[in-house]
């Protein structure tokens, strides 16, 4: 087979269209087409009759002082005319786009519009919970049934000695009675003693720590165990998600019971925020009823099988250690 030339002959423009080929190209041109289509859609599928108070926007003398306060409060000067007027030039361009927005049904099945809507009317309903004022009976009633939340945490200082036991293996355990043997020997530590484990990160010595304190640091268990130990003693081996620890409690100070008029305040926004919660689900209820809600079986096959406790197995997802997120055992 022998070379050849291949020449591909196309049939030649005219004018016209390698114009209007140059005219696609052009930015300006693209835009106005683009607009040319969102007003079809609009005209498409906008409501063709409407009200003339849907057509009119108001900015009334109570919106104009709104914007004026909410200037004050930003700046800490009132605004000028020019700033007064670009603040309700703003709204009313929100304002028409919005309204253009949802007639065009661009608001229908968006999850981000969806979300801000329904935000908006929980809100609302936990505004109007708020004026409903407790007693002062109902107040100091709902202090004694929840006193402990309001009593202060109690104070540890303590020291503690880190083992570890990726370094150590199984005689970590051994290794820390020992240790521990020889510290009660030399009576109370010093700033050395507490050095004698192995590097880790958490500080060696707490003072005046609660329980939110140390179990931030160290764990739930490591701080539940830390807080019931008798004050001028070693204790240990403790254990931690981290590995073994030895412990000396300085010193324990248990807070006293709280007093209604100290916490007074604390009890009532407690007091709201659950007369909040309390109102919301009842209006949710309230609103539930009004629908029927119809939900289609996921595909089985899609969901990850997990064993229940009758030893059968149920579809759903798990996050790996969500059984314990502390690092504490």
């Amino acid at each position: 087979m022998s070379d050849a030339q291949v020449v591909l002959t196309y049939p030649a423009l005219s004018l016209p269209a390698v114009a209007m080929l140059s005219l696609l190209k052009e930015p300006l041109f693209q835009f106005l087409l683009i607009g040319a289509c969102i007003y079809g859609a609009y005209a498409l599928f906008g409501t063709p009759e409407e009200d003339a108070e849907d057509r009119t926007i108001v900015v009334d003398a109570a919106r104009v002082q709104g914007f004026i306060a909410q200037w004050q409060q930003r700046w800490n000067r009132p605004p000028t005319r020019q700033e007064l007027d670009g603040i309700i030039d703003a709204y009313v361009r929100e304002n028409i786009l919005y309204r253009a927005a949802v007639e065009m049904g661009l608001d229908q099945d968006d999850p981000i519009t969806r979300r801000r809507i329904a935000q908006k009317l929980e809100f609302l309903t936990n505004d109007i919970a708020l004026f409903k004022e407790p007693s002062e009976q109902e107040l100091r009633q709902y202090f004694d049934d929840n006193r402990a939340r309001f009593r202060e945490a109690d104070r540890i200082t303590f020291g503690q000695i880190f083992l570890d036991p990726d370094r150590r293996g199984d005689a970590t355990l051994d290794d820390a009675e020992a240790l521990r043997a020889r510290l009660e020997a030399a009576g109370a530590p010093d700033a050395d003693a507490l050095d004698a484990g192995d590097s880790f990160m958490v500080p060696g010595f707490f003072e005046a720590a609660s329980e939110h304190d140390v179990r931030r640091e160290l764990g739930s268990g490591f701080a539940e165990a830390v807080m019931e130990l008798t004050p001028g003693q070693w204790h240990g081996p403790i254990l931690s998600g981290f590995g073994v620890h030895l412990v000396y409690v300085f010193d324990f100070s248990q807070a006293p019971e709280a007093e209604f008029e100290a916490v007074r305040d604390a009890v009532l926004a407690e007091w709201q925020e659950q007369q909040q919660e309390e109102f919301s689900a009842e209006f949710f209820d309230n609103l539930k009823a009004r629908y029927e809600v119809v939900i289609a079986d996921p595909p089985v096959e899609a969901l990850l099988e997990v064993p229940d406790e009758a030893g059968g197995s149920r579809g759903g997802s798990v996050m790996p250690g969500a059984t314990d997120a502390n690092p504490a055992t």
